[in-house]
């Protein structure tokens, strides 16, 4: 499998963490990180020295932090005591999204892992920096998130950077007998708006679609028992599309993948894979990213 062996999760005190952490171990079994460093980012120090005032018995700041982190550390302990995985604990102060990318370019992480509560969905909630301008692969974990990896739900446009994702997924499920489901969303040309096609139409688009699944397979050596799956996007949008199949198939997780575009304008567009970031899936959604390419892709924007 690439390289996932250190892993960045972020807690913020809530119901989450149990859920984080929990999920966070239970990944541990499929994908076998070395080193997992959990992240809690006080708001600011302004937060702290309330709380101080508000209980006596806190003497300052670092008796505060120490609370905090004797709360996070059991909660840790309770899924990773005895764990061959290594953990650490940071507590940081301060605006929690430019700590976290901060922090992460020391840490340097393959994969963080981020939970998304329900009411985050269509708020603008998930923070844009974390989205782009970090170089690692991000997991998004819901509320409703399961303990069960068989089922892994792949978006494909065939695109080399999707046949990655795909070949991800199957790392993912293979050990345990589970499979992947490619889906390719796809409109009719449009022609023939506002009619549907006829009969020798949607067979002609078929063969297409065949052709080019054929192709995509073949160039990039796709497993042969990953399910492809040809969705007419009629109306609606193409997050409709994958949510209908991640319940009708009862998927596991999502995995996408976010492409390291080339320009600035990169950094304000929201592509597919951002706008699957904002809908509310109701399983882990993994986004893959190349962090050799978008590492090299920040550092030309912005620099070192």
């Amino acid at each position: 499998m690439e390289r996932l062996e250190d892993w960045l999760v972020c807690l913020d005190l809530s119901s989450m963490d149990d859920i984080l952490t929990g999920y966070a171990h239970f990944l541990t079994s499929e994908i076998k990180p070395k080193k997992i460093t959990f992240i809690h980012v006080i708001k600011s120090a302004q937060v702290a020295d309330d709380m101080v005032q508000l209980f006596p018995e806190l003497q300052n700041k670092d008796d505060f932090d120490e609370v905090i982190r004797k709360e996070l550390q059991e909660k840790i302990n309770n899924y990773f005591e005895g764990s061959q995985v290594e953990t650490d604990l940071i507590i940081e102060t301060g605006r929690p999204t430019d700590k976290i990318v901060e922090k992460m370019k020391s840490i340097n992480p393959d994969v963080t892992i981020m939970g998304k509560k329900a009411e985050y969905t269509g708020k603008g909630v998930i923070p844009r920096k974390i989205m782009k301008y970090v170089p690692s692969s991000i997991l998004f974990v819901p509320e409703s998130a399961r303990y069960h990896l068989a089922k892994a739900l792949v978006p494909t446009d065939f695109s080399a950077q999707s046949a990655k994702a795909i070949q991800l997924a199957h790392e993912m499920t293979e050990e345990n007998g589970g499979y992947v489901i490619a889906q390719h969303i796809y409109n009719y040309p449009a022609q023939f708006f506002p009619n549907l096609p006829k009969e020798d139409d949607e067979e002609k688009m078929n063969q297409y679609l065949k052709k080019k699944k054929n192709e995509f397979v073949e160039e990039h050596s796709i497993p042969k028992d990953v399910d492809f799956v040809f969705s007419l996007n009629v109306e609606g949008s193409k997050m409709d599309q994958i949510y209908d199949m991640v319940i009708k198939e009862q998927i596991d997780m999502i995995v996408g993948v976010s492409k390291a575009d080339k320009g600035i304008t990169s950094i304000f567009r929201e592509d597919f894979t951002d706008k699957m970031a904002y809908f509310r899936f109701g399983v882990p959604l993994f986004i893959h990213k190349d962090k050799k390419k978008h590492q090299k892709f920040l550092k030309s924007l912005f620099g070192s």
